[in-house]
């Protein structure tokens, strides 16, 4: 019997547990850490993108997002004054605000596909590479409000 249970375990595991992709974080237990802690202050000025004043999102991705999903996604994550910064592939600000940020590197070597959230005093409060952040715009919300909530 335990030999059963442990082979059905083991299929469920590969079948279900999904592997890290290309554009995740090397090690996955640091995919999603660093909730509210506190990252670098970032100048008021990188790259010449302001930062102080209100929180902002900076969105990594590797080519220019549209669509309806991103429109969605968009929407609930500059909501309620979040401003939203989008950092492109090849743009040379974007190398500028992954080094400010502290996001990591993905595991294919590539650019970072994911966000940084940057309170109002400028503190990088959270840093992530996320590929399905389409998906995920609850995150950000949740981490937004609790940033601005946290007296930011």
């Amino acid at each position: 019997m335990f030999v059963v249970a442990a082979v059905v375990l083991s299929l469920v595991i590969a079948l279900v547990v999904r592997a890290p992709g290309p554009r995740d974080d090397p090690d996955p237990a640091d995919q999603r850490d660093g909730l509210l802690l506190s990252g670098p202050r970032l100048p008021p000025q990188v790259a010449g993108v302001e930062f102080g004043g209100r929180t902002v999102v900076v969105l990594f991705e590797r080519t220019p997002p549209a669509g309806p999903a991103f429109d969605r996604w968009r929407d609930a994550v500059s909501d309620d004054g979040v401003g939203l910064v989008i950092a492109v592939a090849g743009e040379k600000r974007t190398g500028l605000l992954a080094a400010a940020t502290g996001i990591p590197r993905p595991v294919d070597g590539g650019p970072p596909v994911g966000y940084a959230v940057v309170d109002a005093t400028r503190l990088v409060r959270y840093a992530t590479l996320d590929p399905t952040y389409l998906i995920n715009a609850f995150e950000v919300d949740v981490i937004t409000g609790a940033v601005a909530g946290a007296g930011s």
